[in-house]
């Protein structure tokens, strides 16, 4: 991961002011690429928690089974921790980064810390995204998604729901430090509820009705996406896709 001084110095702002980190730095190693399929096993939903501390993500559709992941590290106690277990017709999947709540100290720029995410277009599946500090672009346009929460820590995060959703869902969207930009769908009803914390909340492209956000369909559509953002302490944008 080619990250810059900035970056850096948010990472180690946040976990030094929740006193999670003592300063410090880690020793990288040589770098690792693996890969992994995840094969569906009966389940025809899936619950999927993704939790990594720090790092870079990249979340999206087209996967052949049920998902697909590519992981790249270069410290080797962060190797991502995988499991997949069916239980009925439900699968439940968790990807985590070990150790998140006890990280002892923050990366240089040496690091090399990324994963690449692919869930499959037709499985119902419920999202939920933990994110310490890093740089997330999660690409959910073209999955089947029955509930989305993200709850983000520090850096840059880009979300797009833009296109076709073939039910309705909840969105939550937890803000922290840094600027996350959401795209929104424009043929699909949308409802966008936001709270303000010390940060900002902007929302492009929609009605205001008091304190929420709605476009013309929504109310009348079959498929509507009902959306709530808090700020945090950071700057959140929403748009509507052309």
């Amino acid at each position: 991961m080619n990250k810059n001084l900035v970056l850096l110095a948010v990472i180690a702002t946040l976990f030094i002011a929740t006193g999670c980190v003592n300063i410090g730095t880690y020793d990288v190693g040589p770098t690792e690429q693996t890969s992994h399929t995840f094969e569906q096993g009966g389940a025809e939903t899936l619950k999927a928690d993704i939790n990594m501390g720090v790092g870079e993500l990249v979340i999206g559709s087209g996967a052949n089974e049920l998902a697909e992941a590519e992981f790249t590290y270069n410290i080797e106690d962060w190797k991502p921790e995988l499991n997949y277990d069916v239980r009925g017709d439900n699968g439940r999947l968790t990807i985590s980064q070990p150790n998140n709540s006890e990280i002892n100290g923050f990366p240089t720029n040496d690091i090399e810390y990324k994963w690449d995410i692919r869930f499959n277009n037709d499985i119902p599946t419920n999202l939920n995204i933990d994110l310490g500090a890093g740089e997330s672009k999660l690409n959910l346009n073209g999955l089947h998604l029955t509930n989305l929460n993200i709850d983000i820590g520090a850096g840059e995060t880009d979300v797009d729901l833009s296109g076709d959703w073939p039910e309705s869902f909840d969105v939550t969207i937890n803000g922290g430090v840094g600027k996350t930009e959401i795209t929104l769908p424009s043929n699909v009803g949308v409802r966008v509820k936001p709270t303000t914390g010390l940060g900002t909340v902007d929302v492009y492209g929609l009605i205001r009705n008091g304190d929420v956000y709605t476009n013309d369909l929504y109310g009348e559509a079959d498929v509507e996406l009902d959306i709530s953002v808090v700020s945090g302490i950071g700057e959140i944008e929403l748009n509507v896709a052309e």
